[in-house]
């Protein structure tokens, strides 16, 4: 199925002082999508249309990321799950499976720790939580470089060779991401944002234990998916996610890096769909 072929609906909840935008597509029991940093709902769009053939998808996008509002207030993983979790209640949405990738899969993490009832299946995309950042002063170091990059102007094509980077196979990045990162970075709210957002996921990472201990009180079905090739979270942390969640399933794609939904979208829909459809 093609993507022309797919109805894809942009909406907007009001919650709180601000709005979340989301895409919403098909019908059937709710998959919730959770991007990561300086994504968007965008990084799905390879996979809405197998997903949606069998599932009401619905992919939101996190304060200061797409469409989503950017507030002067927190961005930090706990926060987004609170919001996630808010979202979730303001749908009605009830045995939700979710999906998240990057920071998306660490805030799937918590919002389901925090609200065990409304979630059904977890599937963990080259997920935070799980790696620990450089060691001081070389943590500071790479913060610090990562807020200059953000700093620099970018045009599309320095926009577009930083995030093929995170790929194995460079040809299989999507330009519809590369769109909006080039836009965004235009804009002075969205890069304080996402500032923020990098500087409080460095903090959380250096102290994982206190998520580690709560991940044992995790008994939902969880399937861990990770990019042999990962050049920002490595893959061998998959083992780490094997010793503290009960009983994953881990899977590890060879020749693919960060983005396993983008880079090798069918096999990656298909075992997802299988995963959630296994008794």
């Amino acid at each position: 199925m093609h993507m022309d072929q797919v109805a894809v609906a942009r909406k907007e909840l009001k919650l709180g002082d601000g709005c979340v935008s989301y895409v919403e597509a098909g019908a059937g029991p709710p998959l919730l999508l959770i991007h990561g940093i300086g994504h968007s709902s965008t990084a799905w769009l390879r996979s809405l249309p197998a997903l949606s053939e069998r599932h009401r998808v619905i992919a939101l996008d996190l304060p200061g990321h797409g469409h989503g509002t950017t507030v002067n207030g927190r961005y930090d993983p706990a926060y987004f799950s609170e919001l996630t979790n808010a979202f979730c209640e303001a749908l009605g949405l009830a045995s939700v499976d979710v999906v998240g990738t990057s920071l998306g899969g660490l805030v799937a993490l918590l919002s389901v720790l925090g609200q065990p009832e409304r979630f059904r299946r977890v599937v963990l995309v080259s997920p935070l939580g799980f790696t620990k950042p450089p060691v001081p002063p070389l943590d500071d170091a790479v913060l610090h470089l990562f807020g200059l990059w953000l700093s620099f102007p970018r045009t599309r094509a320095l926009v577009r060779a930083g995030y093929a980077a995170g790929f194995f196979d460079p040809s299989r990045i999507d330009d519809a991401s590369v769109d909006e990162i080039t836009a965004h970075a235009q804009s002075q709210a969205r890069l304080d944002a996402a500032r923020r957002t990098l500087r409080e996921i460095f903090h959380f990472s250096k102290r994982l234990a206190p998520l580690h201990a709560r991940l044992a009180d995790l008994h939902h079905p969880t399937l861990v998916i990770w990019g042999r090739n990962d050049p920002v979270l490595p893959a061998k942390d998959a083992e780490i996610a094997r010793r503290v969640l009960p009983a994953p399933r881990i899977e590890v794609f060879e020749r693919c890096g960060h983005n396993p939904h983008i880079e090798q979208s069918e096999a990656f829909c298909a075992l997802v769909l299988e995963f959630l459809t296994t008794a």
